[in-house]
Parts: structure tokens; C-alpha cells; sequence
């Protein structure tokens, strides 16, 4: 998390899969998961729904794929 000037605070996290498909298994999952998905909603709930959470507190969400900028064949 970084603070900047503004009393902005910046959330930046990363995930490493063994590939695009392990990500989306993954994410289905998690989002098949009924209790996770309660928790969630119950979280947002609590600060008053998702929408005003969205709308009051989050100014920009990203998913974006990153992608190794080194050949595979000097890794190993």
C-alpha cells in the first residue's frame, strides 16, 4: 500500500499461476464458493453495500495479465 500526497492510498497485489487456464479453474472456483461469496457480501454489507463502496472509496480497479519480459530458454 502507498500513500501519496492526495490521503490516496494505493493497493497493489500479485498472483503467480502456473498458467491462464490455472487462473481461471481458480477464480470459478472462488467464485463458485457459496460461503466466500456471503462473506464478501456480507463485508460490503457492513460498509454499506457494494455500490457505495465502489462509488465513495475505490477509484480504479485493474486485472491485468503480466507477462515475462525474459526468454523462457535463458531461465532454466
Amino acid at each position: 500500500m502507498i500513500e501519496n500526497e492526495d490521503n490516496i492510498s494505493e493497493i497493489f497485489a500479485i498472483w503467480e499461476y502456473d498458467s491462464y487456464d490455472d487462473y481461471l479453474r481458480i477464480e470459478t472456483a472462488i467464485r463458485a464458493d457459496k460461503e466466500h461469496v456471503i462473506r464478501v457480501r456480507e463485508w460490503y454489507d457492513q460498509y454499506g453495500g457494494k455500490d457505495y463502496v465502489l462509488k465513495n472509496y475505490i477509484l480504479e480497479v485493474k486485472n491485468e495479465m503480466l507477462q515475462s519480459t525474459l526468454d523462457e530458454q535463458k531461465q532454466s
